[in-house]
């Protein structure tokens, strides 16, 4: 696999029974498993036939799908959740190389939608050109619409695409394809005492913490759904947490309010419940090596922070661990839930972030860079058939979240899927014994709207490789090296030759879409090893 071609064009499926077994001889460590072979097998698109083998398909029917999104929820964030650690990690499997392709909301939840890369599905930013809510096209042809038409009872709860809830659609009875819609209404979404929703056409505004609403719907549409065609009938419910997301209302303690004179402190941050306030007052920021830190060539850092930025710093880090709490007991409360209503066995629940965030990794607040803070996302699958207390360091990106959860439910994807199905990586990466390799393209836009890119490139096992649009400047992460990227090792000579054949990937993959973007692993990186001769 030492040449660009080798990577197999076409996907070498497992068969369905070997599948199962394959899952069940790796059910509690990937270490268990002997190497099967050097190359991997496939995990594109599934038959039929297949389909009724994979993990998460039960004897009698297709699973239940609970899909909890949770807004700017970093990879590093969840070791803080020990509900999630307890309930989802131990009980189930986490990819711990999840990436947020184009890391910022409404490009990572259209790709959630639609199977498809920013590139394809053109949502590039939160507002302005081809940003928000009224930038996304073709919603009728989504996730919900396909799950509706393969036999799911659908519904929608918490934060959908930034602006919506502005215009018209603030009464409308929700979008295509669900059939039970409960979306909070922006500017409301940010409240996260007192959020509003539309309640399927009508306002509610139910005086509660944001976190504690979105817990409380879950359960009472996850009951109604369980009573529905005798409890027969599967369902999909997406669950979008605001928090740890920044929002208000502001308070005493906040930066504006404790330094109303000072702007270059006033950073953004979340609100946690009462209950959780102070609960992380000595939590430390990070001490990882890309704290506050700008290496040798890191053209996309910020500049330096002062001391009382950096205190300031610590601060919003701790009130994102704190708000982080009600998401955290939320989930128990709905897994308690699912397993007393008898609904645990056949639910699959796919647990994940929209994008990552930096608190001060590469002199940086917020997401969007190429950065594994702020691309990573953590994501976490639990079910029937799934290996408990795995770890699948095989790369994925959200596209692939909506391709897996058609391929659960058996529906028919009205778009080409960019995207493939996990639970087929991780048989694949279970059978092979180690972590495989496939190409994610990578690429962002203006946050506030724009057709010119920031930044396009490639993620490949080891290696974040990235072009500035604007510039030119090429960037280049060795993460096996270099874990917390502090080095631009772009210009470096010993790395010409893995800069070529990562210039040659992205080139390749950047307008791809559908069965021209990469849905094949490999156990070796096409890509070579540096040169350490120079």
């Amino acid at each position: 696999m030492s040449r660009l071609t080798a990577l197999p064009s076409r996907p070498a499926p497992l068969a369905g029974n070997a599948l199962s077994r394959v899952l069940r001889r790796g059910r509690n460590s990937l270490a268990t498993v002997a190497v099967a072979s050097t190359v991997a097998v496939l995990c594109g698109p599934t038959s039929m036939a297949e389909a009724a083998a994979l993990p998460g398909r039960l004897d009698s029917g297709r699973p239940s799908v609970l899909m909890i999104n949770v807004d700017d929820l970093a990879a590093t964030d969840i070791k803080y959740m020990p509900n999630v650690q307890r309930l989802l990690v131990q009980q189930g499997t986490t990819f711990t190389d999840a990436v947020a392709p184009t890391p910022l909301c409404v490009p990572a939840r259209a790709s959630l939608l639609t199977g498809k890369y920013a590139h394809n599905h053109k949502n590039w930013s939160i507002s302005g050109t081809n940003g928000g809510y009224k930038g996304f096209k073709g919603r009728r042809n989504t996730l919900p619409v396909w799950m509706d038409r393969a036999g799911y009872r659908t519904m929608f709860l918490g934060k959908y695409l930034n602006g919506y809830g502005k215009g018209p659609e603030r009464t409308s009875a929700g979008e295509p394809g669900w059939d039970d819609w409960q979306a909070t209404i922006d500017p409301s979404t940010y409240n996260l005492l007192s959020p509003k929703f539309n309640n399927n056409g009508t306002i509610q505004s139910p005086g509660v913490y944001s976190s504690v609403a979105l817990q409380s719907r879950s359960v009472k549409l996850i009951k109604r759904a369980g009573t529905n065609v005798g409890g027969k009938k599967p369902w999909f419910l997406w669950v979008n947490y605001v928090a740890p997301h920044s929002g208000g209302p502001v308070e005493a303690s906040d930066p504006r309010k404790r330094y109303p004179k000072q702007p270059s402190l006033w950073f953004e941050n979340t609100r946690p419940m009462p209950v959780d306030k102070g609960r992380f007052r000595d939590l430390d920021l990070p001490r990882t090596p890309n704290m506050f830190h700008a290496g040798p060539g890191q053209v996309t850092a910020g500049p330096a922070y002062s001391a009382a930025q950096k205190r300031v710093m610590r601060y919003v880090y701790q009130q994102r661990i704190e708000s982080a709490q009600s998401v955290d007991r939320a989930v128990a409360k709905t897994v308690a839930h699912l397993k007393s209503s008898g609904q645990y066995r056949r639910t699959v629940i796919i647990f994940s972030g929209d994008n990552g965030y930096t608190t001060g990794q590469h002199n940086r607040l917020n997401k969007f860079w190429e950065t594994s803070q702020a691309s990573r996302i953590p994501l976490v699958v639990v079910g029937p058939g799934i290996p408990k207390n795995v770890k699948v360091g095989s790369t994925v990106g959200n596209p692939d979240i909506a391709t897996t959860v058609a391929a659960l439910g058996r529906a028919t994807p009205g778009r080409s899927q960019d995207g493939v199905d996990i639970t087929r990586v991780l048989a694949s990466s279970v059978k092979a014994g180690r972590t495989l390799h496939r190409p994610i393209p990578v690429a962002a836009w203006p946050i506030q709207g724009g057709t010119a890119s920031k930044y396009r490139g490639i993620r490949y096992g080891r290696y974040t490789y990235a072009t500035l649009t604007a510039s030119g400047v090429p960037i280049l992460y060795d993460r096996a090296v270099d874990p917390y990227e502090t080095r631009n090792l772009a210009r470096d000579p010993s790395y010409a030759k893995v800069v070529a054949q990562l210039k040659t990937l992205e080139a390749r993959y950047r307008s791809c879409s559908g069965s021209t973007c990469p849905k094949t692993y490999a156990a070796t990186l096409a890509t070579p090893s540096p040169d350490r001769s120079r």
